[in-house]
């Protein structure tokens, strides 16, 4: 049975996650990471198609380009929890597709249409409309951004570097600078600001320009709009009152630009040329797309010089196409399924209870804490419903889980509920993280803990009718079905010892004389009828009270309405506590409103109450309701228990079970806690007529 149980739990459970993949309506949805470019640019066309595991896009019809692949990137991501007696799915299930693509011609760009195939249905976009604006060709500057890796992960570290070739004069004026100083070339380079690349972590850009910066009015480049104060001790400067732009020495060294080889080694046809770099460190902190460029070229270079030293210029125009660094997740090749987004290294992991020792059913808070050089900002608690080991002895509520992180440790607090009796250790938890030194994925677990779990009160069918029904149950002899089982007992050898007189210490008193053996039946009468005395009063006040506790809810939910209300009210942070208040008066009205289900089904049935939840109460009705219908004709059932248009057992325990699943998580909604609660009167009424219906009815019967 618990077998089953548990194969038709993960059959529930894939059916969540499968299903949606096909009943989810499938969208495509295409984007460009640029809007604008020069010719000789490329960018990255994203290929978004959701409620779909798997696709290929049809990009033929994009014309007068260059296309690459770059990968997929499977987002599916679901969550599925138990509300109101109903399996919840949260998530997204999709595809991102990347692509680079150039354009091969200037002007405008479409790309698309793009067609994506799923399940056989044909889904087409327009695609975004680009700009591509050409440049005119020389051989005279030429500029060029690289990156040390097209893709990177969170954390790894990569670097750009632009270079600036600058054609150099001949003869004496070879090695001279190839601009003029009074007029120095200006480059504009778009992540070359004090701001940064948001989702980057880059270089001190301030510090690193005043490294840079060229005094004595030697030759540099201008930087975006970057100036300096003016120099008292510069006349012009002075005079003019203002601002003058900055000039920045970048590396520099001499190359040539291959032309057709000699046999000798040397370069035959080749230019030669200064190069110019600039080489930025950078760390990424979020996934995505960054773009470092495209930098542009303003400024006059000299193109000869005569012996005098006079050269003449030519205005240039030059652009230095754009780089695309990628931040992807880690491969979903050999991913774990216990993955969940930790990245970094040397991750520990360890576990705690926060008992040792509870009953069956008990909620149990498991505590996670990670610790080590790993990013936790991005992680997401490590689903331990998917581990099975977990499953064997608990029920976990995924969908409650407590996150608290730090800068470097991060805690994940669990409720799990035991779901049978023994002493057994909880099994290891596993917890895998993409390790940034060894380019792989690494399992690590916890070490088990030690768990006494007691049996709790067991109710079988049997007893709960000899509960309600022991007086017509004492009167029926001939269906053993009825009768108490808390009054039948077995000895080893069989017989039956359930007689009032059969006890051996029962004939000694009979022996020590009539009037000892008359005093004594009578105390044992007297106590066997004074606990069915107590037990019936019970019963008959299990209503009353569950009706009373719930109006008491009632007045616990109206407090914290009033004190939420009171608190929104205002803005001042005084009325924090105030709202601390109202949270504690929403988990009492809460709590009470549980407590009234479950001390009147103790009462009523004679149960144990601590430790009933839902299914619990599913059950025990269940077993009340089910011998009923056996007994009586479909006819005659009572319209309170069974074949009503609204059950009212089943509405009780969806009522229950809201309330029941409200208290493992950190907030609960009250706003319909004063209708459920008039709801629940009504509902246990109806159930109290329909069990009184039935005890008559087997009372006569």
């Amino acid at each position: 049975m618990k077998n089953s149980f548990r194969i038709l739990l993960w059959v529930s459970l894939w059916l969540a996650v499968a299903l949606p993949l096909v009943a989810d309506d499938v969208t495509l949805n295409i984007e460009a990471n640029r809007n604008q470019l020069y010719l000789g640019e490329s960018f990255i066309l994203q290929v978004n198609v959701s409620g779909a595991s798997e696709a290929e896009p049809d990009l033929s019809q994009i014309k007068n380009s260059k296309v690459r692949s770059l990968g997929k990137q499977n987002i599916s991501n679901f969550s599925i929890s138990f509300v109101n007696g109903q399996m919840t799915r949260q998530g997204f299930s999709g595809l991102i597709i990347s692509y680079e693509i150039t354009p091969l011609t200037a002007g405008s760009f479409r790309a698309g249409p793009v067609v994506v195939t799923v399940n056989g249905r044909c889904l087409t976009a327009e695609g975004p409309s680009l700009t591509v604006t050409d440049i005119e060709k020389q051989d005279l500057v030429s500029l060029t951004i690289t990156s040390s890796s097209e893709t990177v992960l969170i954390d790894e570290p990569f670097e750009i570097t632009l270079t600036v070739l600058i054609k150099r004069l001949t003869g004496r004026f070879a090695n001279t600078e190839p601009f003029f100083p009074d007029t120095p070339p200006i480059l504009t380079i778009p992540w070359l600001t004090a701001e940064g690349m948001p989702g980057l972590n880059g270089p001190d850009i301030n510090q690193l320009l005043n490294k840079l910066l060229i005094q004595n009015n030697r030759p540099g480049f201008a930087i975006n709009d970057y100036t300096r104060q003016p120099d008292p001790f510069d006349f012009s400067s002075f005079m003019s009152g203002g601002k003058r732009r900055a000039l920045f020495a970048l590396s520099r060294r001499l190359t040539c630009l291959a032309g057709v080889k000699r046999s000798g080694g040397a370069w035959q046809n080749g230019k030669d040329y200064v190069e110019y770099s600039l080489t930025l460190p950078y760390s990424p902190i979020d996934e995505g797309n960054y773009v470092f460029g495209p930098v542009v070229f303003k400024g006059s270079v000299p193109v000869e010089a005569d012996d005098t030293g006079k050269a003449n210029g030519m205005a240039i125009f030059a652009v230095g196409p754009a780089c695309t660094v990628r931040v992807i997740p880690p491969p979903e090749l050999d991913r774990p399924a216990c993955f969940s987004g930790a990245i970094g290294s040397n991750l520990a992991v360890k576990a705690s209870l926060d008992a040792t020792t509870c009953s069956v059913g008990d909620p149990l808070k498991l505590t996670l804490e990670l610790n080590g050089q790993v990013r936790f900002d991005k992680m997401l608690p490590p689903k331990l419903a998917l581990q099975t080991n977990l499953l064997e002895h608990f029920t976990i509520y995924d969908n409650t889980v407590q996150t608290v992180k730090q800068d470097a440790t991060c805690r994940y607090i669990y409720t799990l509920r035991p779901t049978h009796a023994g002493a057994f250790q909880v099994p290891p938890i596993e917890v895998a993280y993409y390790d940034v030194k060894s380019r792989g994925y690494k399992t690590i677990a916890t070490q088990m803990i030690p768990l006494a779990v007691k049996r709790g009160s067991e109710v079988t069918a049997s007893q709960i009718m000899g509960n309600t029904n022991r007086m017509q149950a004492a009167t029926r002899t001939d269906d053993d079905r009825t009768q108490p089982i808390a009054a039948v007992r077995t000895d080893a050898a069989g017989a039956d010892s359930a007689s009032l007189l059969g006890h051996p210490a029962w004939l000694a008193v009979a022996g020590a004389g009539p009037g000892l053996f008359l005093i004594g039946l009578m105390f044992r009468f007297y106590q066997e009828h004074n606990e069915q005395h107590k037990a019936a009063l019970r019963r008959q006040q299990a209503m009353p009270h569950a009706l009373r506790r719930l109006s008491s809810a009632i007045k616990l939910g109206a407090a914290a309405t009033a004190a939420s209300a009171a608190t929104a009210a205002s803005a001042d942070l005084s009325h924090s506590g105030r709202d601390s208040s109202a949270t504690a008066d929403s988990s009492a009205a809460a709590n009470e409103l549980c407590a009234a289900i479950r001390h009147y089904i103790a009462e009523r049935l004679g149960v144990p109450a601590a430790g009933i939840t839902p299914e619990d109460v599913r059950r025990l009705l269940a077993v009340i309701t089910a011998p009923a219908a056996m007994a009586a004709p479909a006819a005659t059932a009572p319209p309170a228990i069974a074949g009503a248009a609204v059950d009212p057992v089943e509405e009780l325990c969806r009522l229950f079970e809201h309330y029941f699943n409200a208290g493992f998580s950190t907030r609960t909604e009250l706003k319909d806690l004063s209708a459920d609660c008039r709801k629940l009167k009504k509902l246990i009424q109806e159930i109290e007529q329909g069990l009184r219906a039935r005890g008559k009815r087997s009372k006569h019967t």
